[in-house]
């Protein structure tokens, strides 16, 4: 795997995702592929110089000039993937699933730090193996503790950090708050992975690879709170040293990092 050359920004892959557009020339609104700028900006602030993949076209035959990937959020994986069949509320891209996990493939075997977001920690846990939970406020009624009413940068529950775990290297503690945007989670864990934190009600929302690579995904979505919170700035630039060849372990690495922004 190349790595940058001197203090040149890593290349972090990012798949683009469809949606629709208003137009007014357009019955049912332009389709468009398009990210969140909140994922550009904030691996921007972290150094890191995101490129974005889009659906439908093969990927390259050589990867090895990419530094890392970031797996965002968006809609469910398809149901099919983990041999469920599929619940009312879920919704997949077929084309989105496709690139995403050939994405993970390509990262895994290359060992280029991984970063899951939201649906990057579905898209990582399935295709190591594992399966979800389709809808959280009907499957799991009792135990759905993730309001996702108000605005995205909401913090709606606690997040416990496993000792031990990157995670609370990265965090420097135990207990934090986190937004909520999903309605999926996980189910069975990958064997591939083990639990770097939950949620106040249990939920796994915290997962790395068990393999001693950087593999590392949230179920919350930090890109809309690194402007306010330390922790979630800590998180991409620990991925940020990760993709340029560097151990983010010691705190004083991760903290030169953060006072470049």
């Amino acid at each position: 795997m190349s790595k940058p050359a001197g203090g040149s920004a890593p290349l972090v892959l990012v798949p683009m995702h469809s949606s629709y557009r208003e137009d007014p020339d357009t019955e049912g609104g332009l389709p468009i592929q398009s990210l969140n700028s909140a994922y550009i900006e904030a691996l921007q602030e972290a150094h890191t110089n995101p490129i974005l993949i889009p659906l439908g076209a093969p990927l390259p035959g050589n990867l090895d000039w990419a530094d890392g990937l970031l797996l965002p959020g968006g809609v469910d994986v398809e149901p099919g993937r983990y041999g469920a069949e599929p619940h009312p509320t879920s919704e997949w891209d077929q084309q989105l699933d496709d690139l995403e996990f050939q994405l993970l493939d390509w990262a895994r075997q290359a060992r280029v730090p991984v970063l899951g977001i939201c649906r990057g920690l579905q898209v990582l846990n399935v295709g190591l193996g594992g399966t979800l939970v389709q809808d959280l406020p009907s499957q799991r009624p009792k135990g759905d503790g993730h309001p996702r009413q108000g605005a995205r940068e909401r913090l709606t529950h606690g997040l416990h950090v496993q000792a031990g775990s990157r995670l609370a290297e990265i965090f420097g503690g135990s207990d934090l708050r986190v937004n909520s945007l999903h309605h999926q989670g996980i189910e069975v864990l990958a064997p591939g992975l083990r639990v770097s934190a939950r949620a106040d009600d249990g939920l796994i929302e915290g997962v790395e690879a068990v393999d001693g690579s950087w593999t590392v995904a949230v179920q919350f979505h930090p890109e809309e709170l690194y402007r306010d919170h330390l922790f979630a700035r800590q998180l991409f630039a620990a991925f940020a040293a990760a993709c340029r060849g560097e151990d983010e372990s010691p705190r004083s690495r991760l903290e030169a990092s953060l006072a470049l922004t």
